[in-house]
């Protein structure tokens, strides 16, 4: 990785190359991030059949436990990623929501999905707090409102 200062007033920047590649893998990992948020109700009518899920309002339980542990979640990480490295509660909190939602899959029971969603909650706070910082520092100013309609082009895509 080249360090180069496109502005003396942004700080370093990463080399064009290492910054496109972190902008690829970031964007698709927020693409899966909304993807994966919505798979319950996809596969409802199908967690009905299992057993797993009696009612609309567990699914709907399933979404909330999600929701309140991702907003606990997200200042922790949000403290974290301002003063240590960046890179690595990412790759935690891809690691954890990855196996989560692998946990998901596996749930024979209503409190096993309950308590893997909610994880599957620290895991995507993670990585949606901090991957906006992340790409702040790898661009400068001057292109960050592309480089972020980009990214975040993944929510309706998703």
């Amino acid at each position: 990785m080249t360090v180069e200062s496109l502005d003396p007033s942004s700080g370093p920047q990463v080399s064009v190359r290492f910054a496109g590649r972190g902008l690829m893998v970031l964007t698709l990992i927020n693409l899966l991030n909304y993807l994966d948020r919505y798979v319950p109700s996809a596969v409802l009518p199908q967690l009905k059949a299992s057993g797993v899920v009696a009612t609309d309002f567990q699914l709907g339980f399933l979404a909330t436990g999600f929701l309140v542990v991702y907003m606990l979640a997200s200042p922790v990480f949000g403290y974290l990623g301002d003063r240590r490295s960046r890179t690595r509660p990412i790759a935690i909190g891809v690691a954890l929501w990855s196996l989560a939602t692998m946990w998901s899959g596996l749930s024979h029971s209503y409190g096993t999905l309950f308590a893997s969603r909610a994880a599957v909650g620290i895991g995507e706070a993670a990585y949606a707090t901090i991957a906006p910082a992340l790409l702040a520092d790898y661009y400068p100013p001057s292109r960050r409102g592309r480089i972020f309609a980009i990214f975040y082009m993944a929510i309706p895509v998703g």
